[in-house]
């Protein structure tokens, strides 16, 4: 194993690891959201529809936490030397990561009024950087 390869994936392993860490802090805005709009469910749904809502929200909470998970197993695959799977898998992770930050970022700029609530994704932001330093990193190996 090269230095280089096992540094890349040490990176996005912190990376992942900050990801999953920071998704703790915010998943109050997730779970605030559904708070509110649980109970509008009923107001349109009944039976199997109102079973499937929940369902599908649930799912939407496991894909951003997935973010975190698939940087953690790409850096994973990197230190294990199969580097195009493990680059793939950060990309996913990244990916969804990003979108997840941006979202979150646009709603405490937007309705909170400035940049101090943005500071909470820190850890975030600091990890997603971490992921994608790490896939860099592994091209080359």
């Amino acid at each position: 194993m090269t230095v280089k390869a096992y540094l890349a994936g040490s990176l996005a392993v912190t990376g992942g690891a900050l990801m999953l860490a920071s998704g703790y802090s915010s998943r109050g805005f997730l779970y605030t959201a559904l708070g509110y709009a649980e109970p509008r469910f009923s107001d349109f749904l009944s039976g199997v529809e109102l079973g499937v809502a929940v369902v599908a929200v649930s799912v939407l909470e496991l894909v951003i936490a997935l973010g975190g998970l698939t940087v953690l197993i790409g850096g994973f695959m990197v230190i294990l030397r199969h580097t195009t799977t493990g680059r793939v898998l950060i990309w996913l992770g990244g990916g969804a990561g990003f979108l997840g930050l941006l979202i979150g970022f646009g709603y405490s700029a937007y309705r909170l009024g400035g940049l101090g609530p943005v500071l909470a994704y820190l850890p975030y932001w600091v990890g997603l950087a971490l992921a994608v330093t790490g896939r860099r990193l592994a091209k080359g190996t």
